[in-house]
């Protein structure tokens, strides 16, 4: 792992382990047991730690490669594991190489957001996203009605919307409550969502 990136790291757990951003130089220093020197030589400030901490683990975070997402089978299969893998994407976040546990990646969102969501960046890819999210589920909604997979007397709108709002609540669930099985709690709100838009 470079410098750079262990800075980062460090920084991150302190503030995990602290339930604070506010982090100063000196724990950062001690935390990374680079001098003084050897932070700044790649970061010029305490805010532009943070404003690299924000940029990878909240903002490329929140971005989605659709094209990752297999696409086989139903539409049923389709659209839930398009959801499954969107809910798995937000659950298992950004890999923290140096912190040698398993952390809920939900705690770094939650101490992140204060900051995070005044920033420009952050709130313009929130909806960008949201936006993509809604354009991949309206086309396999609208293929999964063409093969009559799906009820044709419900707008693909509405469908979409209750497919978000479905998803949107296990999404809260986990960063609520982080020991919930949240894999099982999707397939059960998934079940009865589709049992609600299938053509029978």
């Amino acid at each position: 792992m470079n410098t750079k990136d262990l800075i980062l790291e460090k920084t991150l757990k302190l503030i995990l382990d602290k339930g604070t951003i506010d982090i100063s130089i000196s724990e950062i220093r001690n935390s990374t047991k680079l001098t003084t020197g050897g932070i700044y030589y790649h970061f010029s400030d305490k805010s532009d730690i943070f404003e690299a901490i924000l940029q990878k683990y909240m903002v490329d975070y929140i971005k989605i490669d659709f094209d990752k997402i297999i696409l086989e089978g139903s539409s049923r299969e389709k659209i839930h594991d398009t959801l499954l893998y969107i809910l798995h994407h937000f659950i298992d976040g950004v890999e923290i190489e140096s912190i040698h546990e398993k952390i809920n990646y939900g705690s770094v969102i939650l101490l992140l957001t204060a900051t995070g969501y005044a920033e420009d960046d952050v709130t313009s890819i929130i909806s960008q996203t949201g936006e993509d999210i809604k354009i991949f589920l309206t086309d396999l909604v609208e293929e999964g009605k063409r093969q009559n997979e799906i009820r044709q007397d419900f707008s693909t709108e509405n469908i979409v919307k209750s497919l978000l709002i479905m998803y949107m609540g296990i999404q809260s669930l986990w960063l609520t409550f982080a020991k919930e099985n949240t894999d099982s709690i999707f397939e059960k709100n998934f079940d009865m969502t589709w049992q609600a838009l299938e053509c029978r």
